[in-house]
């Protein structure tokens, strides 16, 4: 079985006959050390702005082969090429597959020369190769720049390893009929494949950012990094994952690409987390994926729990008494659930759980134990966290304290990420100045940024005016109004921003209307925007809500602190200094 990468094949891709070749190849005996590249997009191709080759094949001691898939019925008539597909329409090209595939290879090995590293030079030199895919039809060659060997058709059935042995030993003699015998260098092995995949991997396998300006429109394609290939690999390859990392380093977008990917194989999936703010984020991304993209449930667990009571109508009654609200969501609800859940063998074949540090009590855990086939212990999920800085809602659990509970019901890997791909380097270092938070490896970004800024007030009306004119400068600097969110420790009627006249502000919403935003920092964990102005601060004291506010900033970060905690700041500073 040949490595996939992606690993499953997407429900966008419409081409039968390119579906029928993935599972080929990913099911092919005798390939268990190569590995395939599905729709490699090539961004300097040679002919066209942006190319894209179906599959690349890269397979020691045999070389590399980029392939073009044709399906249905293939005509070629007086240079002009016609493909009808299986509904009975016909288009037609004057640019054929194997001038496709031809140009391909060469974009890619262009690619391979400029990405290959000093001490992998040798790898532009390996054995090329291309082919074209007709599994439909049986295809002769017919033109100067095709040979048979080139060609997989209907005759081969489902042997794509035949086939790339064929196209091996076809490039191997047209080599060696030109340059004389080849030596051995030529041909990759398994360690070159390897290497050839990480560099080349980046310009397909891309995913989308969770840029919360919320205008779909607008969303970025952003490059996964090295470090979470490797946890997306982890996913693959094991049934129950723990992912940690500090805020930043991408948990979110990976738990939406881990979504999608379930999906796509056809798992009844849930995705549970505990914020209703990011939980309406989740529910309006997923609302414009295709169907067959989507997880079965989007939501908080206490949107869950509160369903499927009401659906039995078994809802305790919400208490009145703000008091014995808290007992309500973590105990009365979750015995409710369970007592729906305790009779069926579990409603989901997967659950996806983002912010899980804030769902690590056992009330919780039985209902997602409950809810999953095969429960906690032997079922499939993957939990992400950052279980150190960000357990805000459950104050006096650390966070060893809370993976052990987890490792109570069940045995997991763990991955842990380290890179941060959101926030510029000024912010990083802003979040370790004022939390004493410090990063294990690379965790800063290699972006820089403007600094951080800081806006002291002796009283409320000082404040309304410092933030109104930081917002009239960020006017006057053309940063779209839905790129700032005002963040506060208080609510909206004790905040700041009650007080601000002349501005369009909205209290944070899903989908985000064009104008600022106003958030409770509690309210926007797991969130992010370019500019955050943290509102309201009168100390520094709690280190994990600091660490929250000031790390929900990508580029542009503010701070509007009164004369009191701008004393306990500069004693930070000091302090942090001596120590370092």
């Amino acid at each position: 079985m040949a490595i996939m990468i992606p690993s499953v094949i997407s429900p966008e891709v419409k081409s039968a006959a390119e579906r029928k070749i993935f599972e080929w190849f990913r099911s092919a005996a005798g390939t268990d050390d190569w590995i395939v590249l599905h729709s490699l997009g090539i961004a300097t191709h040679n002919k066209v702005i942006y190319g894209e080759t179906d599959f690349l094949v890269l397979a020691p001691q045999l070389g590399i082969f980029a392939l073009e898939v044709k399906g249905g019925r293939v005509k070629r008539e007086n240079g002009i090429w016609y493909f009808t597909n299986r509904y009975g329409k016909t288009n037609s090209k004057a640019r054929g597959p194997f001038e496709q595939a031809k140009d391909g290879i060469f974009s890619i090995a262009n690619a391979i020369k400029e990405k290959a590293d000093d001490a992998h030079w040798y790898v532009a030199k390996v054995l090329y190769g291309y082919g074209v895919m007709f599994p439909d039809i049986e295809y002769d060659a017919a033109g100067i720049d095709e040979e048979q060997w080139q060609i997989f058709d209907a005759r081969d059935g489902e042997n794509v390893k035949g086939f790339i042995e064929r196209l091996s030993a076809g490039a191997t003699g047209k080599w060696e009929s030109h340059y004389g015998q080849m030596s051995s260098t030529k041909l990759p092995d398994y360690s070159d494949v390897k290497y050839l995949a990480s560099i080349l991997r980046s310009d397909f396998d891309r995913a989308v950012s969770m840029h919360v300006q919320l205008r779909a429109a607008k969303d970025e394609l952003v490059e996964l990094t090295k470090e979470q290939y490797r946890c997306l690999d982890q996913l693959d390859d094991n049934p129950r994952c723990l992912i940690q990392g500090p805020a930043g380093t991408g948990k979110t977008l990976l738990a939406l690409e881990e979504v999608k990917r379930s999906a796509a194989l056809g798992l009844r999936v849930a995705l549970f987390c505990y914020n209703s703010n990011l939980a309406e984020w989740l529910e309006y991304y997923f609302s414009d994926l295709p169907q067959d993209l989507r997880p079965v449930f989007v939501g908080t667990l206490h949107k869950f729990m509160t369903q499927i009571t009401r659906a039995a109508g078994t809802t305790p009654a919400f208490p009145g008494d703000p008091g014995k609200q808290q007992h309500y969501y973590r105990s009365g609800l979750p015995e409710a659930a369970l007592q729906i859940l305790k009779d069926s063998s579990g409603r989901f074949d997967k659950i996806i759980v983002d912010e899980a540090q804030d769902l690590i009590e056992d009330s919780y855990l039985h209902v997602l134990d409950a809810c999953l086939i095969k429960g906690l212990d032997r079922g499939k999920w993957t939990m992400f966290g950052d279980f150190t800085r960000q357990a805000i809602y459950l104050e006096k659990a650390s966070g060893s304290g809370l993976v052990e509970k987890l490792d109570d019901y069940a045995s997991f890997v763990r991955f842990r990420l380290t890179i941060n791909c959101r926030n510029t380097k000024p912010i990083c270092r802003e979040i370790q100045m004022v939390t004493g938070f410090k990063p294990t490896g690379n965790l800063w970004t290699k972006v820089e940024g403007p600094p951080v800024q800081y806006y002291t007030w002796a009283d409320m009306d000082e404040q309304r005016d410092r933030l109104t004119a930081l917002l009239q400068q960020l006017e006057e600097n053309h940063v779209a109004p839905d790129e700032i969110t005002i963040l506060s420790p208080r609510r909206r009627e004790n905040s700041v921003v009650s007080m601000l006249e002349g501005f369009k502000i909205d209290n944070f919403s899903i989908p985000a209307k064009p104008h600022i935003s106003f958030c409770t920092i509690h309210g926007y964990k797991g969130l992010e925007n370019t500019v955050i102005i943290l509102a309201d601060i009168e100390d520094f004291a709690s280190e994990k809500l600091m660490y929250v506010g000031l790390s929900r900033a990508c580029s542009g970060l503010y701070i509007l602190e009164t004369e009191d905690a701008k004393k306990e700041y500069d004693a930070l500073l000091v302090r942090r200094l001596l120590n370092e």
